[in-house]
C-alpha cells in the first residue's frame, strides 16, 4: 500500500513535464492522473483518532476504578489474574491489529497505547498486591524498559508520545545518581533512530508530517527545560513562567507546528492550575530565576520570540497566560488556606468555562480548535476527580460518562458540514 502510494505521488509530480515535453497528451495525462490519484485523506482524521483513544482511556479509567473500589475485599490470586486481564486482552487487540488491520492506524495506534497502558497498570497493581515498596524511579525504568521496544514494533506514534512523557517525568525525578542522570540521557537518546527512521519511511496516513514536527521540536523544548528544571523545588510561578513562555511562542507559529504544539503546552499549564495548591509559593522567585541562568534563558529566549510575533496572539491568549499569575496572588493573600477544600475546585471551574468559552467561539470556524478545547475541558475534569477524595464507585461512574459523551460530542461534529477552505 505505501510503495503504491510513493509510487502515485513520483508518476503525478513528473505528469506536469511529460504533458509540457509533448510525450503524452493532455488526455493521457488526465487519464492518469484518474488512474493514480491519492486517496483523499481527512484532514482530521488523526485528530480523530487522538480523540477517540482519549475517551476509550476515560471509559477505562472509570472501569479500573470501579474495579479498585472492591479491591481490597479480593484475594490475592484474583487481584494477580485482573491485573493481569487487561495486558493480556491488549496483547491480543495489538496482535490482531498488526496481523489483520495492518493498514488501519487506528487500531494499530490504539491496540498499543492500550498495551503501554496495561503494563504500567499491572506493574503498579502487583507490586500494590504483594505490598512492595514504593519507589517511583524504579517503577518508571521498568515501565519505560518494557515500552520502548513497543515503539519500533507497532510503529505507533501515540506510544512514542507517552514513552517521551514517562521519560521526562523520570528526567525529572531520577536523579539520585550518576548513574540515573546518564541513564536519562540515554532513554533520549532512544527516540533518535526513531525519529529518523519514520521520516525515511516516508508512511503516510492522517497529519503524519506535522506529528513528526511537533514531536522532534516537543522531545528538544522538553529535553532541555527537564534539565533546567531537575532536582529543584521549583515554585509554581517559575514553572509558570516557563511553560508560558513556550505557550506563547508555539501560539506564534505557522498551523503546521502551531495546533498541536500549543494544544500540549496549553494543557500543561491548566495541569499546573489544577494542582497549583501542591506548588511552593515563595518569595524568592526573582532570586531563584536569577540563580538559575539556564531556566532564564530558555525563557527568555523563548519571550523574546514570542513579542516579536506579538501580532499573531489574541487577548484570549494573554488572559490566559495572566490567569497563572492572579492564581499565584490569590495564594500569597492566603485565599486557598481560607477556602481549604474548595481552593482546588475554583481553577476547575474557570478552566472548564475558559474552555468552553473557546469551543464556542471556534464553534463554526475549526474542528480542530473546538477539539482541543473539549479535550482541555474534559482533561480538567478528569485531573480533578483523580487528584479529589471522592469515593471510588463516583470517581468511575464520572469517568464513563464522561467519556462516552466525549465520544458522541466529537462524532456529532466531524459529521457536521463544513464550509470549504476552513481549517479541520
Amino acid at each position: 500500500m505505501n510503495q503504491r502510494a510513493a509510487f502515485s505521488r513520483e508518476l503525478l509530480a513528473e505528469l506536469p513535464q511529460w504533458e509540457a515535453s509533448g510525450w503524452i497528451s493532455p488526455e493521457q495525462a488526465a487519464l492518469l492522473r484518474a488512474r493514480y490519484a491519492l486517496p483523499v485523506q481527512h484532514r482530521g482524521q488523526w485528530w480523530q483518532m487522538v480523540l477517540s483513544l482519549f475517551a476509550a482511556l476515560c471509559v477505562g479509567a472509570g472501569v479500573i476504578a470501579l474495579f479498585a473500589a472492591n479491591w481490597a475485599a479480593l484475594s490475592r490470586p484474583v487481584r494477580v489474574a485482573l491485573s493481569l486481564t487487561p495486558l493480556v486482552l491488549s496483547q491480543a487487540a495489538l496482535f490482531f491489529a498488526c496481523w489483520r488491520r495492518a493498514a488501519s492506524a487506528v487500531w494499530r495506534e490504539g491496540s498499543a497505547l492500550l498495551v503501554t497502558l496495561a503494563v504500567g497498570a499491572a506493574i503498579a497493581l502487583i507490586a500494590q498486591t504483594y505490598h512492595v515498596e514504593e519507589n517511583l524511579p524504579a517503577f518508571l525504568r521498568i515501565w519505560l524498559l518494557l515500552t520502548l521496544p513497543l515503539v519500533y514494533v507497532a510503529r505507533s506514534w501515540a506510544v512514542a508520545f507517552f514513552a517521551v512523557l514517562l521519560t521526562h517525568v523520570f528526567g525529572a525525578h531520577g536523579y539520585s545518581s550518576v548513574f540515573s542522570q546518564w541513564e536519562y540521557l540515554g532513554y533520549v537518546a532512544a527516540f533518535l533512530p526513531w525519529l529518523w527512521w519514520q521520516r525515511q519511511r516516508g508512511q503516510f496516513y492522517g497529519a503524519q508530517t506535522g506529528v513528526w514536527r511537533t514531536f522532534a521540536a516537543l522531545h528538544s523544548v522538553v529535553f532541555a527545560l527537564t534539565l533546567c528544571l531537575n532536582g529543584r523545588n521549583v515554585s509554581f510561578l517559575s514553572a509558570w513562567v516557563c511553560l508560558s513562555a513556550f505557550y506563547l511562542a508555539s501560539r506564534t507559529l505557522l498551523p503546521a507546528w502551531r495546533n498541536v504544539m500549543a494544544l500540549l503546552s496549553k494543557i500543561a499549564l491548566a495541569v499546573l492550575l489544577l494542582f497549583s495548591a501542591d506548588f511552593s509559593m515563595r518569595n524568592d522567585f526573582v532570586d531563584f530565576l536569577l540563580a538559575d541562568l539556564r531556566l532564564l534563558t530558555v525563557s527568555g529566549v523563548l519571550l523574546l520570540f514570542a513579542a516579536c510575533r506579538w501580532r499573531r496572539l489574541d487577548l484570549w491568549d494573554v488572559l490566559f497566560v495572566a490567569s497563572g499569575i492572579a492564581v499565584y496572588l490569590l495564594a500569597r493573600q492566603g485565599v486557598h488556606l481560607r477556602y481549604g477544600g474548595a481552593w482546588p475546585w475554583l481553577p476547575t471551574i474557570f478552566i472548564t468555562g475558559l474552555g468552553l468559552w473557546r469551543a464556542r467561539l471556534d464553534l463554526d470556524r475549526s474542528l480542530f480548535a473546538v477539539n482541543s478545547a473539549l479535550i482541555w475541558v474534559l482533561m480538567a475534569l478528569f485531573l480533578r476527580f483523580v487528584g479529589d477524595n471522592m469515593p471510588l464507585w463516583i470517581k468511575g461512574l464520572v469517568f464513563i460518562i464522561a467519556g462516552l459523551a466525549f465520544f458522541i460530542v466529537n462524532l456529532h461534529l466531524a459529521r457536521r458540514p463544513r464550509p470549504t477552505g476552513v481549517s479541520a
